[in-house]
């Protein structure tokens, strides 16, 4: 005997589920349709089922609100029924979190209300005492007193010593990953200027009040004290005498942040350091520069591209002119751009697609004595497969990409320095700050190399992609369950289509050359045609 299905799904021939509304006759025209089928993202029966019923309670209200749109004679705006179900989804999921988080709450509650009481537990460990299995009058403080006194306490030099050794200790591929080396001396730096500013005091000395203090003297100190030469050797009253303008408010926060950090870790431990809170908490904000980041507008995409390199087809090198185009196409991050080698270029049930990794097969022996960094990604989630873009196939990239392969290459930018600590990326980085700055782009943090990405995202956004089917390919987190089981991360047809849901007016697609128009100028000054 079949199984049978609620009137309200429908399964399609591959056996994904659908939510199944026919629309009354009188509100057709306000919605556009005679009936709506909404993905439900599973092939389970029961999960359907479980799936569409918020969609079911919801149904009268969507009725509802159509009506008052053919009363008005309004029609449903575009992507409507697939925004309405998203909501609930998102509604019944945070639901389901808030009653989690609930649960928690009340049984810790029990456990709080079945604590013995202070007064009664200092009694018991008294008794413990006289007993004789609690040894002596240091033993019995310590634990009928907490947090230590400020005097008992480690100095801050101590709990730095520690912090920074535990780095050591941490495992590859374990949840929190060894820091790069780079990490490591900003973090001894940062945390380190504490000690120069305010002294090595004990850290159970440290108040809000006096963590407040070394914040307003942060804000105020210029930046960059160890590279700046009429800097060095200056006491901080010097230092604010002389009156320069301050390191940015990212800069100051980041600061505070790292020792805040610091202090988060000695909580975990806090028997050992003897606090119990965090002075520094709060007063850091280093992530504002982030949100202040913007897309690209495509005027200012349009100044970029008039920038005479653009214009007369001749560059300096092959990143002065890659580099844009493909931050365009892909919304890949300068840093996985800048350590592309030409494995990388990869062909998937054929489609060409770059594979974004932190595979060091090629590093050299003796790279990590000497600093040098080699390929990593930001997290898990970007390792990834991105399809390539029809306008960087039209542009000439795998042409150019076989070029370079007949030639021997390994680097897809060759002409970047690979063996800095920094990475390839600096080079990157300090080029394109200049570039925006001659095409007049000069608006500070808003408009950076970022904004390639933040402009890929959001036009795919804007085309009605939805959010669980771009997050594999610009490497976010899948905020949907089926975005995080389900999906194929080699399957390159299904993510094709998100890549192509990128465009761009025609007038600005002409301004990006074909490589076979390209002229790359050596340092030298000779001139290198590069051709397939």
């Amino acid at each position: 005997m079949p199984i049978r299905i609620p009137s309200h799904l429908y399964r399609n021939r591959h056996g994904t589920f659908y939510f199944r509304l026919v629309i009354p006759a009188d509100l057709r025209q306000a919605a556009q349709r005679h009936e709506i089928r909404l993905s439900l993202h599973t092939e389970q029966r029961q999960a359907a089922i479980l799936t569409a019923l918020p969609l079911m309670e919801d149904r009268p209200l969507l009725l509802a609100d159509l009506r008052r749109m053919a009363d008005n004679d309004e029609t449903a705006p575009p992507n409507y029924f697939n925004e309405w179900r998203d909501m609930l989804f998102k509604n019944t999921a945070l639901k389901a979190r808030i009653k989690s988080l609930k649960a928690d709450l009340d049984k810790k509650d029990e456990i709080i209300a079945g604590m013995v009481p202070a007064s009664k537990a200092k009694i018991v460990a008294q008794i413990w005492h006289d007993k004789g299995q609690l040894h002596g009058k240091k033993e019995l403080e310590e634990r009928l007193i907490f947090p230590w006194p400020a005097e008992k306490t480690k100095h801050f030099t101590e709990l730095h010593a520690a912090y920074m050794k535990s780095f050591t200790h941490r495992a590859e591929g374990g949840v929190k990953k060894p820091p790069t080396r780079k990490t490591i001396e900003a973090y001894e730096k940062d945390i380190g200027f504490f000690i120069f500013a305010m002294k090595d005091i004990r850290i159970g000395e440290i108040s809000r009040e006096l963590a407040g203090e070394y914040f307003a003297i942060l804000r105020k100190l210029p930046g960059n004290l160890s590279r700046i030469a009429k800097y060095r050797g200056k006491e901080i009253s010097e230092l604010l005498a002389m009156g320069d303008p301050p390191q940015s408010e990212s800069n100051a926060s980041k600061k505070m942040e790292r020792v805040s950090t610091m202090f988060e870790w000695a909580l975990e431990e806090k028997r050992t350091w003897g606090i119990d809170a965090n002075p520094f908490r709060g007063y850091g904000q280093a992530s504002n520069n982030e949100s202040a980041r913007r897309p690209f507008t495509c005027d200012e995409l349009r100044a970029l591209l008039s920038h005479p390199a653009y214009l007369t087809k001749h560059f300096r090198s092959t990143y002065s002119f890659w580099l844009i185009p493909l931050a365009v196409f892909t919304g890949a991050r300068l840093g996985e751009l800048c350590q592309l080698e030409l494995k990388d270029f990869v062909e998937i049930d054929g489609v060409p697609c770059i594979d974004i990794n932190d595979i060091n097969d090629t590093a050299a022996p003796g790279d990590e004595e000497k600093g040098t960094r080699g390929k990593h990604v930001k997290n898990a989630n970007a390792k990834r497969l991105v399809p390539i873009h029809p306008e960087l196939v039209r542009m000439g990239l795998l042409r150019y990409v076989e070029t370079l392969r007949e030639k021997g290459q390994i680097k897809f930018f060759h002409d970047l320095n690979h063996e800095r600590r920094d990475g390839p990326a600096q080079g990157a980085s300090n080029w394109f700050q200049g570039f925006r700055d001659r095409a007049g782009l000069t608006e500070k943090q808003a408009t950076v190399f970022h904004s390639f990405r933040h402009l890929f995202i959001t036009r795919i956004l804007d085309a009605g992609t939805a959010p669980h089917l771009l997050a594999p390919v610009v490497g976010h987190e899948a905020e949907l369950v089926t975005g995080k089981v389900y999906w194929n991360t080699r399957d390159a047809t299904k993510r094709k289509p998100t890549v192509e849901a990128f465009k761009l007016p025609p007038e600005l697609l002409t301004m990006f050359p074909c490589i076979e128009d390209v002229t790359f100028t050596k340092k030298q000054g000779a001139k290198a045609k590069i051709t397939s």
